[in-house]
C-alpha cells in the first residue's frame, strides 16, 4: 500500500511540474539538433537580438516578459525568461540556455536576467 501511494505521489508531482514548463522550453527541447534557424524564427518569432559567437556561429536571444499581477500571497511584478540559442554553420540549433528572473514591483526592468543580455538592444 505504501509503495502504491508513493508511486501516485511521484506521478502527480511529475505531471504537476509539466504544467509549469514554458511552451518555448518544450519546443526547444524537441527542436535541438534538428530545427533550422528559419524554423525556430517561424515558431518563436523575431528574436530580441541576433549576434555571433566567437566561432562566427549565429546566436539568437529571446526575452519573454510576463506581467504578474500578484495576489494576497505574492508581490506584483513581472517574470522575464531569457533564451539564448546557438546554431552551427549550417544553421541547425545545437545549444540553448534558459534563465528566468522575477522582478518584484518592476514593470519594465533594465535587465531581463542577471548576467544576461542587455534589454536595451
Amino acid at each position: 500500500m505504501k509503495a502504491m501511494l508513493l508511486a501516485l505521489v511521484l506521478v502527480g508531482l511529475s505531471t504537476g511540474c509539466m504544467l509549469f514548463v514554458p511552451q518555448e522550453t518544450l519546443y526547444l527541447q524537441s527542436a535541438q539538433d534538428r530545427a533550422t534557424l528559419a524554423e525556430v524564427k517561424q515558431r518563436l518569432g523575431e528574436p530580441r537580438a541576433t549576434i555571433a559567437d566567437q566561432a562566427g556561429n549565429p546566436v539568437l536571444v529571446y526575452q519573454v516578459r510576463v506581467d504578474d499581477p500578484g495576489s494576497r500571497w505574492s508581490w506584483t511584478g513581472m517574470w522575464c525568461d531569457e533564451y539564448v540559442l546557438t546554431f552551427d554553420r549550417q544553421n541547425v540549433l545545437r545549444r540553448w540556455t534558459h534563465q528566468s528572473e522575477f522582478h518584484g514591483g518592476e514593470r519594465m526592468p533594465q535587465y531581463c536576467v542577471p548576467g544576461g543580455y542587455p534589454s536595451t538592444w
